[in-house]
């Protein structure tokens, strides 16, 4: 088996818990393939349809990248998995007054030169300007100044330990308690919600709209767009 998404040392394959997380899924596809498959051939008629426009559009895509190469029924897992897993925090989620969200570095363009970031002491980044001033993303970041809640965005692979564990002890040290909501692409939220459910942090992951990652689509990647609206009414 791939150890999708990322390649974990040989000592590491029985004893990290990722990597029996993925064992799950693998057998839950077996499972999947026989009982859900056939209930979701409209879904995997239009995912489909989205591969080949990509590739009408002639873009780099870096299809070796493991973040990339997924089969339609994990993708659909995924996205059962993170469903599921807002449905299990939603409760503890609305209970916690302070929200912090956090976004994938995809959403500084194409050339990581849409948005203007700042590394801050808890080791995420903040947006401080942008070439946009209607982008999604500067208009989420303004309006937490008026609404009380945190936004940041990664500009490393945010779901590596010891990194990821860090921020969130100083994000635990700062807030106390708080709800995070994850916005990423659907192999990232399956794969970080992991690290998050198994610290107890109340979240809800919000998969983009579009990824314009340049592990997706190289030279040719276009703006990351993600539900902006949703987002507000979470919060």
């Amino acid at each position: 088996m791939s150890k999708f998404p990322y390649q974990m040392k040989k000592e590491d394959i029985e004893s990290h818990t990722l990597n029996n997380y993925l064992l799950t899924i693998t057998n839950a596809i077996k499972a999947f393939e026989s009982s859900v498959s056939p209930l979701l051939e409209s879904f995997f008629e239009e995912l489909t349809e989205y591969q080949e426009l990509l590739k009408s559009k002639d873009m780099d895509v870096n299809y070796s990248n493991p973040m990339i190469y997924t089969s339609k029924m994990q993708y659909a897992l995924y996205m059962l998995l993170i469903d599921q897993s807002n449905q299990f925090w939603r409760r503890e989620f609305d209970k916690m007054e302070k929200k912090i969200i956090i976004l994938p570095r995809c959403l500084t363009g194409p050339h990581f030169n849409l948005l203007k970031v700042k590394r801050t002491k808890l080791g995420w980044h903040r947006i401080v300007d942008t070439q946009d001033k209607e982008y999604n993303a500067w208009i989420l970041t303004q309006m937490s100044k008026d609404y009380d809640f945190e936004v940041f965005i990664t500009m490393g692979n945010r779901f590596r330990e010891p990194i990821f564990l860090k921020v969130f002890q100083n994000l635990k040290k700062k807030y106390g308690s708080f709800g995070l909501i994850a916005v990423a692409c659907v192999p990232e939220l399956a794969f970080g919600n992991t690290y998050i459910m198994e610290m107890g942090i109340p979240s809800h992951a919000v998969p983009l709209f579009y990824s314009g990652c340049m592990k997706w689509h190289g030279a040719s990647a276009t703006k990351t767009e993600f539900p902006l609206e949703y987002i507000l009414s979470l919060i």
